[in-house]
């Protein structure tokens, strides 16, 4: 048993998926009430102007909505890491069609900033829960965390035409489930160019962003999870659909269950106190065990986060828990771009160091990817992480 368990359930209208660790919030996932704008959708968009000093092309999808491609981000043919180094103005053109992808959900705007529409790229994937198929590819790659050299022969197995990834916990996985998504990664894919050939000629939205069960399914994977409960049955057939499609045996598992409420008006969340947590993630302070606290600040370039002593013994003891907390904090309020940690000060060169070992281990294994950069002249932790859907405040505010 892992002590990791999936509740999924939705609430004003948004479907959430919590990840909890050991009776403890651990990650969380958020719709938006358009899934359209959302990270990973698909459109057919028309290139509207060429900005040479931006190195991008501003991409009309249709219906108002327009996105941001820079140069890096528009594939070429001959594979993704030989693609020409050249300009936005060398690869596109005013008025040319193309498939793009929503790359980086918009930024929602705010006091200091314009709205900031959603970041593209051509490099387009399909998502599924033990592959991410890359049509425009040529190669298998895995995650960096898979060590074990028996993987590769996963691979060699797959025979379908474009790059794949394997997600970490593939390597769980037999060969025929591997071939047999292979095989529907494939034909969606299809469907799709399907849909592009179909239509008009005009910008359009040809596929929505994968909602909550897919991405958290595709991040942590069936194989490690203990339980996954469903807060009501549209939610639990939800579920299902998603077994039918990647993982037929866990539908009629013991481990995948419809929510019985033990009591009048008991919801989902209210499990494991899940919903107290979620309440908090919009408040700038967070307790910490032991005494102390994190008091958490946006601005508009970046994300601080100041660790106060409070009652605590001491403060290499502060320091530890706000490592711990901060990581999961971020993790649960989807934060990302720059984030300044300011910890207690501390003298001794190899204290500093051990927290700094503790702030990587905290952030390993989070989806979006975090790096540590380590400390600032001025004592300050460095860490950046990739955006991919919006902050849990944009999304609920959506």
């Amino acid at each position: 048993m892992s002590g990791m368990e999936i509740l999924i359930d939705e609430i004003d209208g948004r479907l959430h998926a919590a990840v909890v660790s050991k009776g403890k919030l651990h990650d969380l996932y958020v719709d938006t009430k358009h899934m359209g704008e959302s990270w990973s959708s698909l459109y057919l968009g028309k290139v509207t102007k060429i900005d040479k000093k931006l190195d991008a092309a501003i991409v009309d999808l249709g219906n108002g909505l327009s996105g941001f491609l820079p140069a890096k981000h528009v594939h070429q043919p001959g594979g993704y890491s030989s693609e020409a180094r050249s300009g936005i103005a060398e690869k596109l053109k005013t008025g040319d069609m193309l498939l793009v992808q929503v790359k980086a959900e918009a930024k929602k705007a705010s006091q200091h900033e314009n709205h900031k529409v959603p970041r593209l790229t051509t490099r387009i994937y399909i998502i599924g829960h033990h592959l991410v198929y890359c049509p425009l590819a040529s190669h298998v790659t895995m995650s960096r965390q898979i060590e074990r050299p028996e993987v590769l022969s996963i691979g060699e197995r797959i025979n379908a035409k474009g790059g794949w990834i394997l997600q970490e916990h593939a390597v769980e996985a037999e060969p025929d489930v591997l071939e047999i998504e292979a095989r529907q990664l494939a034909a969606f894919w299809q469907k799709i160019m399907g849909a592009k050939d179909a239509s008009d000629g005009r910008p359009r939205l040809l596929k929505s962003g994968i909602n909550a069960i897919y991405r958290v399914m595709s991040d942590y994977g069936a194989e490690g999870i203990d339980h996954i409960y469903c807060g009501t049955k549209k939610v639990f057939d939800m579920m299902t659909q998603w077994c039918v499609t990647f993982d037929p045996p866990l539908a009629n598992s013991k481990r995948l269950r419809l929510f019985r409420p033990e009591r009048t008006a008991q919801q989902l969340f209210d499990m494991y106190d899940v919903s107290t947590d979620i309440e908090t993630l919009g408040a700038p302070t967070v307790h910490l065990e032991g005494g102390g606290s994190l008091i958490i600040e946006h601005t508009h370039a970046l994300t601080t986060i100041d660790v106060n002593q409070g009652n605590a013994s001491s403060n290499v003891e502060a320091n530890e828990a706000a490592a711990l907390e901060a990581a999961r904090q971020v993790r649960l309020r989807n934060l990302n771009g720059a984030i300044l940690i300011d910890f207690i000060g501390m003298e001794e060169r190899w204290r500093v160091q051990k927290l700094l070992d503790s702030l990587t281990d905290a952030f390993k294994g989070d989806p979006a990817q975090p790096q540590v950069h380590g400390f600032t002249r001025l004592g300050i932790a460095e860490v950046t992480r990739k955006r991919r859907t919006g902050t849990y405040l944009e999304r609920i505010s959506g």
